[in-house]
């Protein structure tokens, strides 16, 4: 074999290792980072100084990994007529909600607004196990200052985007009378796999399964109602993926947004989700 053939040889064989090392490097630091891709975890700063309405109140619980906070606005009676549980967006914080729900109508709701371990005032990290905890306590605290039983307290659930993921997940472990899921995608993984590819999808550890939670739902709460809203020029979650979620699943309303994307569903359809939540 003459030097020139072997030369060759040796850079290919330098290129296809330098390649393999790459396509190692990127599949390990997807794998490890992958939190950091799901949630975005954040303190309040000062432009939420006056966000909680002044009836609202701050319930601390503690959980194993430290201090929870959410956030109770009641309604105007002490025993509210239901309690929309709100769960926000992988970027945003509870009291986000406080902007959506300014003009709620007077009509005896009430909301219990959760942040996610991490999130806000909370202490701890946010996974599937410890934003359930962080749910399921808020609303036993809640419970508990009402003086109630869970069987008094009609509860709803609202989410936007992971926070749908989170709302469905709720109420596969409660029971709730509606849900309103905002941007909701089929599954992680299938979400994961319009960024990053389908096998590195694979990698993922943790999965928010929509249609095993909505099917869950439909079997122990079959008289529950679903209302999603998503844009249609949402480039983050498609829109197709709630469509398809609402094909499978007869207890569903879809609402198409027309002009809206991710973050500006939640300001055009205002109304239409007020409607869908008084109703």
């Amino acid at each position: 074999m003459s030097n020139v053939k072997v030369a060759f040889l040796r850079w290919s064989l330098r290129m296809l290792l330098f390649a393999l090392v790459l396509v190692l490097a990127t599949v390990a630091l997807i794998y490890v980072r992958q939190h950091s891709l799901i949630y975005h975890p954040r303190a309040y700063d000062s432009s939420y100084r006056d966000a909680l309405p002044d009836n609202g109140v701050e319930i601390t619980y503690m959980l194993p990994i430290g201090e929870q906070t959410a956030y109770y606005i009641p309604g105007h009676e002490k025993v509210p007529t239901r309690v929309w549980v709100a769960f926000c967006g992988n970027g945003s914080l509870a009291l986000d909600w406080t902007t959506i729900l300014a003009n709620y109508p007077n009509n005896g709701d009430a909301f219990l607004l959760i942040d996610y371990p991490g999130y806000g005032k909370n202490r701890g990290y946010a996974t599937i196990q410890s934003t359930r905890a962080a749910a399921d306590n808020g609303v036993r605290a809640l419970i508990e200052r009402l003086a109630l039983q869970e069987e008094q307290v009609h509860l709803c659930v609202i989410g936007h985007s992971l926070g749908s993921a989170v709302a469905l997940d709720f109420a596969t472990r409660h029971r709730v009378e509606r849900i309103v899921a905002i941007a909701p995608f089929t599954t992680l993984r299938e979400e994961a796999a319009t960024v990053v590819g389908h096998p590195l999808s694979r990698l993922l550890v943790e999965n928010y399964d929509n249609r095993k939670a909505l099917a869950q739902i439909a079997e122990r709460n079959p008289g529950v109602h679903v209302s999603i809203f998503h844009g249609v020029e949402d480039q983050v979650i498609p829109c197709e993926m709630g469509r398809e979620l609402a094909r499978e699943f007869s207890n569903v309303d879809f609402f198409p947004i027309s002009g809206a994307d991710h973050v500006n569903v939640l300001t055009l359809a205002k109304d239409r989700i007020i409607t869908s939540m008084t109703n």
